[in-house]
């Protein structure tokens, strides 16, 4: 399942867009151009929520991030990440 995402940085409050790519109970990897840093937390909206019919939001910790090819995405940063 792809959906659109929005996340924000919990302590500065900036926002980022992105695209996640799958999920879990527990947790979700999603790709975006501005990585956050592994461990902070972070709020994620997510569009088209595989839980419910309307938007969902989830307070998470990010677990990894890795660089993306430029070959492989339009996206600079995969992330992964945990639910609070």
């Amino acid at each position: 399942l792809s959906a659109t995402v929005m996340f924000e940085n919990y302590l500065t409050g900036h926002n980022y867009g992105g695209r996640m790519v799958n999920y879990s109970r527990g947790g979700m990897c999603f790709e975006t151009g501005s990585a956050p840093g592994v461990q902070s937390e972070i709020f994620i909206g997510l569009e088209k929520s595989p839980y419910s019919p309307q938007h969902d939001i989830f307070r998470a910790k990010v677990v990894w991030v890795h660089e993306m090819p430029l070959n492989k995405s339009r996206y600079a940063y995969s992330v992964g990440v945990k639910y609070c």
